[in-house]
């Protein structure tokens, strides 16, 4: 019996051996196939559709369809962030008017009040005005006479 040198022994594994390891590495875990395992469906009369898979009839109305809602949806959502980002700054606008209104009715409110303090018309009747205080011993009294009864002023209009 000869011994074959181990430099001699061939390089390739046996062919059986090979199919082993590509059954392994092509098989796929969880219910994955290949497609040259899938079954057969019969073959549609003149669509040369083969071994494609058909698609239901309402599939690309109903994509569609949920592609419109969803960009509906998207353009409500982006509307209603708008409008309360516009809200929003009105608010702060009538919120800085309202705060400059109060500020200001408070001025005016001490202005009044400086206004009608009788230190303040004293100095405005005796500098501007040049009036004077009043002192009982000027005060006359007028006296009215009775007027005529108003039938007798009249008679009297019509004889001239």
């Amino acid at each position: 019996m000869s011994m074959d040198p181990p430099s001699e022994l061939p390089s390739t594994p046996r062919p059986a051996a090979r199919r082993r390891r590509r059954q392994r590495v092509e098989t796929r875990p969880h219910g994955w196939q290949r497609s040259s395992d899938a079954p057969v469906a019969a073959p549609s009369v003149g669509l040369g559709l083969g071994r494609r898979r058909a698609t239901p009839a309402g599939t690309s109305l109903l994509l569609t369809l949920i592609v419109g809602v969803l960009t509906a949806i998207g353009i409500a959502r982006v509307h209603a962030t708008t409008r309360v980002l516009e809200l929003g700054a009105e608010i702060t606008d009538l919120t800085a008017e309202q705060a400059r209104l109060l500020d200001q009715r408070r001025r005016l409110a001490a202005e009044r009040a400086y206004l009608r303090h009788p230190d303040h018309i004293d100095e405005v009747a005796r500098n501007r005005l040049q009036m004077i205080p009043m002192s009982p011993d000027l005060v006359q009294t007028i006296r009215l006479q009775p007027s005529a009864p108003a039938s007798t002023q009249a008679s009297e209009g019509a004889t001239p």
